[in-house]
């Protein structure tokens, strides 16, 4: 068969091929694929190459010579990344969570939402321009979003673009990666509940979220860990009660000994476990539920308790922190409290270690209690002479010892006398 008998259409150069391709001093070379012109050139060793998008010659050239000077001043981004759009981006986000198995899977959605209708149209590569990411935040502001949550926003954002630049086959290269200033934040809170003040936000919350709320002040666990509980997690024979790991922030299991309160708790629960449906009576899995439903969500009802006892900004996780307070102040050792808990690291135990305004003087009290207990601390403290009076010498002070002062013997040691 021959050249003629195949037609031209039907012939592909070969990209090698001299005919096909042509060299471009400085810059690189062109060659054709089929009718379509592409480019190929270097830089710091690493070949790029990709459609010029045209059929005409000199057109390929100048596409070549945008390739080169972009990639000489640091905007190349290359033709996968120009196809990528920040949905894509976020779409990683959300795929790495599942695969991730986080817990905070469910909530990621609300703060991919926002950032899809706004810049989710956006290319990958043109976040930084326009200054999209610091219009977003003023818009999000202007719609009355609490700066954290923007935050958090931001930060499923930047997660994006740091998994497409991660790993070998990476979607865009790390200077690709805009930089996302957060906005400044507030110390982390400190809120806590005393008893009397604990007892009197009971008085005002329905069973079963009361008994919710006595196991989390009282066990320092998370809502969600408590919420989650079923009755094959807890051993009354044994007399604990076992976290699952799925259902652990920190993704271990631990146990919590069935004692005083929790274990009063987990009475009234076992005893209200029956419930009659249209079937008959039957038992209820779920240790904490409202008519055999698991209780998920209190929000309203610990609303109005928190209102009720003058505390409108109290939030659930406080009674966390009242409970490491609480176990602090009682001298289970940090060790021992941070397993009850289940914190896993000291920073975080120590944030919550809140320190109310009434420690402060009580510990001066004390301080000044062992002082004057001691005699020799109480010499050494004693109070100014009054009158002008200045008291008698001791026989210790007459030979130059501060009163309180132990007494000294020297033994001098003679070595080598003949």
């Amino acid at each position: 068969m021959t050249r003629a008998m195949l037609g031209s259409e039907a012939i592909e150069p070969h990209p090698g091929h001299a005919a096909a391709r042509k060299h471009i001093p400085d810059l690189g070379s062109i060659y054709l694929r089929g009718r379509t012109w592409h480019c190929e050139f270097w830089k710091a060793g690493v070949q790029h190459r990709e459609s010029t998008r045209t059929t005409g010659e000199k057109e390929a050239v100048e596409f070549l010579r945008g390739r080169v000077l972009a990639l000489d001043q640091g905007k190349y981004v290359g033709p996968r990344a120009e196809r990528l759009t920040v949905a894509d981006l976020l779409d990683l986000v959300t795929a790495d969570y599942v695969n991730r198995g986080n817990r905070s899977g469910r909530t990621l959605k609300f703060r991919v939402a926002p950032l899809k209708d706004e810049l989710g149209h956006l290319g990958a590569a043109q976040l930084h321009e326009a200054n999209a990411v610091e219009t977003y935040k003023a818009r999000r502001l202007r719609q009355g979003i609490a700066k954290g949550t923007v935050n958090r926003e931001l930060a499923a954002l930047r997660r994006a673009y740091r998994l497409a630049a991660r790993g070998k086959h990476r979607l865009i290269t790390p200077a690709e990666v805009p930089t996302i200033e957060m906005f400044p934040e507030a110390a982390a809170r400190q809120g806590f509940l005393d008893f009397d003040d604990f007892q009197a936000l009971l008085a005002h919350l329905p069973a079963p979220i009361d008994d919710i709320a006595r196991f989390a002040f009282h066990s320092g666990w998370r809502r969600g860990e408590i919420v989650t509980l079923r009755w094959p997690d807890v051993d009354r024979a044994r007399g604990v009660v076992r976290l699952r790991p799925e259902h652990s922030k920190s993704k271990t299991a631990r146990e919590l000994p069935i004692t005083g309160t929790i274990g009063a708790v987990i009475e009234r629960r076992w005893s209200d476990r029956l419930v009659n449906t249209s079937d008959g009576p039957r038992v209820c899995d779920a240790v904490f539920h409202r008519d055999g439903e698991p209780v998920l969500d209190f929000r309203g009802a610990w609303r109005k308790a928190t209102k009720a006892i003058a505390r409108p900004g109290l939030l659930f996780h406080d009674l966390r922190r009242s409970a490491v307070r609480n176990m602090v102040a009682a001298g289970v050792p940090e060790r021992v409290a941070m397993t009850v808990t289940g914190h896993k690291t000291r920073s975080v135990f120590d944030r919550y270690h809140i320190v109310d305004s009434r420690d402060v003087p009580s510990a001066l009290e004390r301080t000044e209690s062992a002082l004057t207990s001691d005699p020799h601390a109480a010499a050494i403290h004693a109070a100014p002479a009054q009158n002008g009076q200045i008291p008698a010498q001791t026989a210790g002070q007459a030979a130059g010892r501060r009163p309180g002062e132990p007494i000294r013997k020297i033994v001098i040691v003679r070595k080598g006398i003949r």
